[in-house]
């Protein structure tokens, strides 16, 4: 059994590597060694979005997490593999992620390696209801106001009435902050947001990018 788990590890190792490079900041990607379950995380992307790290218990995932129903199986030889997807769970900070995960099996049908994708929607539903109440306004066409651009400067504008500035912070402290939440949100995937932060936070646009070059140094 040794053998199967270490050769699926190696082979979904080298794929959630590959995956660290392209996944948006919403979206986490976990590799969990079943056989392990209080220190399970063997490897995972955009950890944020779950809040766990490397080296995590298996419980320390959402709640309600239905890929792991197969945990629960009787052991069926000849069965490799199983994927769940199409569910929601629930982070420990009530966050509502939209979930898939597929569960491996040894030759015994015991299952020993998962490997999971969990989606944070809230940015892209937050959007979604910013275009629904605009395009809902009797007459409203598609103008600079009304532009995808528009609708990223009223979310930074969202973001930061949510993040009350602390009475140690410095506005370098809190501006660093706030761009580190809005990278972890996936707010900068949104053509133009850089510009739309920049002109809230009244800074130039280099010094947005050199906030997001210090964060990424971090990760």
């Amino acid at each position: 059994m040794n053998n199967e788990r270490e050769q699926l590890i190696s082979v979904l190792s080298g794929s959630i590597e590959a995956l660290a490079a392209t996944l948006p900041a919403n979206t986490e990607a976990v590799l969990h060694d079943l056989t392990r379950p209080e220190a399970s995380v063997i490897s995972i992307v955009n950890g944020h979005v779950s809040g766990r790290k490397k080296g995590d218990a298996l419980l320390a995932g959402p709640e309600e997490d239905d890929g792991f129903l197969g945990l629960l199986d009787e052991p069926k030889e000849g069965l490799s593999y199983q994927v769940f997807s199409g569910y929601f769970s629930t982070t420990a900070a009530g966050k509502k992620l939209s979930s898939s995960s597929t569960i491996y099996y040894d030759a015994n049908g015991r299952p020993v390696v998962a490997f999971c994708v969990n989606v944070d929607t809230e940015v892209a539903m937050r959007l979604k209801r910013d275009l629904d109440y605009l395009m809902s306004i009797p007459g409203m066409t598609e103008t600079p106001e009304t532009s995808p651009s528009a609708l990223t400067e009223a979310s930074v504008e969202e973001l930061l009435s949510s993040l009350r500035p602390t009475g140690s912070e410095s506005t370098k402290e809190f501006r660093l902050r706030a761009v580190k939440e809005a990278h972890a949100m996936g707010m900068f995937k949104i053509k133009g947001s850089v510009n739309q932060m920049a002109k809230v936070l009244g800074v130039t646009r280099y010094t947005i990018y050199n906030y997001l070059e210090k964060i990424s140094e971090k990760e």
